[in-house]
């Protein structure tokens, strides 16, 4: 669960999260605690309603501009003394303004659950509000009183998310464009946070429509890339870096990191992969790696950082969500990343920051 892309540094944006949570907590203390508590519960109401706003298309409906809850419920088909009450609702959880004469807009807040936002992060907001993850969530008591796996997704529904995604085809396309969305992320920082070659192959392993792959070539005129990923990608794969002017210089190839991969570059990347899985097929998809690394090749894993013994606001969050949501998912620090690259043959090599990220490094050396 990474953070949406934000228009300023995450840097500041750390700083500002961190400055908010304190002045809350200095605000909390002019409460009664359970008044606090009870305001802080109404957070799945408010994460709920936020969803609702972009599946019910109220929120591209509203625009950037003032309307008429009578008119919306028109317009969309909606029930009028229901679209009324969960618009005023969405103006009491700050992602609406309400005027008793102009009607209702969007809020600052709210804005990017328009999909013509061009911050938009509407998918991303639909997938966490889903009622498939409220169930997957519904099993963390079991969780804690069992362990880890079976994952709270799989004691909902009796599957892994990955294959729900391909037994529901509209979630697992609203899953996929939520990821597109939050790969805006850090995609031009990722692109300067590493040293990629000026010359060679870069492999992107299980890289998508290769978001991350099109911002590494765009600064490396002189690399060529290599996509690998399921077959059903493959087709978005090469519209998308047709029209980033890249269609001619990637190789997009069927690949599963659970079985052979063939693929001989320079440089391989995995962003956001490891952190979806266990230790141990962690281990299986880093073997599978290493196997078609030529000497010397290097492999750069990408996800949030999270030391075992110093909790994040954002990442301890985000660890929770891969618990609920992923087999034995979770989120690891630079350490613990270098341990699972050793235990395959690999040589720890550095590790770089990029706002949450960590970018850790490691090399074939034989």
């Amino acid at each position: 669960m990474p953070l949406p892309p934000f228009p300023v540094p995450h840097p500041v944006v750390r700083v500002a999260l961190g400055a908010r949570r304190r002045l809350q907590d200095l605000i909390d203390l002019t409460l009664p605690a359970e008044a606090g508590l009870w305001d802080y519960v109404t957070g799945m109401q408010r994460t709920r309603l936020a969803g609702v706003l972009v599946t019910s298309g109220l929120a591209d409906a509203l625009g950037d501009g003032w309307r008429q809850p009578a008119d919306l419920s028109r317009e969309l088909a909606l029930d009028e003394d229901t679209t009324a009450r969960a618009l005023g609702a969405a103006a009491a959880a700050r992602l609406a303004v309400w005027d008793a004469q102009r009607g209702v807009r969007l809020s600052r807040l709210g804005a990017p659950l328009r999909r013509d936002h061009p911050r938009s992060i509407a998918s991303w907001v639909a997938y966490v509000a889903s009622a498939t993850n409220g169930r997957a969530y519904e099993q963390l008591e079991t969780q804690l009183r069992g362990g880890a796996e079976p994952s709270g997704h799989r004691l909902a529904f009796g599957d892994s998310v990955w294959a729900h995604f391909d037994q529901h085809p509209d979630e697992g396309a609203r899953f996929a464009a939520a990821m597109r969305e939050m790969t805006a992320v850090d995609i031009g920082a990722l692109a300067r946070a590493y040293p990629w070659p000026r010359r060679g192959v870069v492999c992107d392993v299980a890289g998508g429509v290769g978001t991350l792959l099109a911002a590494i070539l765009k600064r490396r005129r002189g690399v060529r890339g290599i996509l690998v990923d399921v077959p059903g990608v493959a087709a978005d794969a090469q519209a998308f870096l047709r029209s980033r002017g890249l269609a001619d210089r990637v190789d997009i190839r069927s690949g599963d990191m659970f079985g052979a991969i063939d693929a001989s570059a320079d440089v391989y990347v995995m962003k956001w992969i490891l952190h979806d899985w266990s230790d141990a097929t962690c281990r299986q998809i880093l073997g599978n790696v290493r196997a078609t690394m030529p000497r010397g090749a290097r492999i750069v894993c990408i996800d949030q950082r999270l030391d075992r013994d110093r909790p994040s606001s954002i990442s301890s969050l985000v660890d929770l969500h891969m618990l609920v949501v992923c087999e034995g998912g979770r989120e690891r620090s630079p350490q613990e990343v270098h341990e699972l690259m050793r235990s395959v043959g690999l040589l720890p090599g550095r590790v770089r920051h990029s706002g949450l990220h960590m970018l850790v490094e490691g090399i074939a050396d034989g």
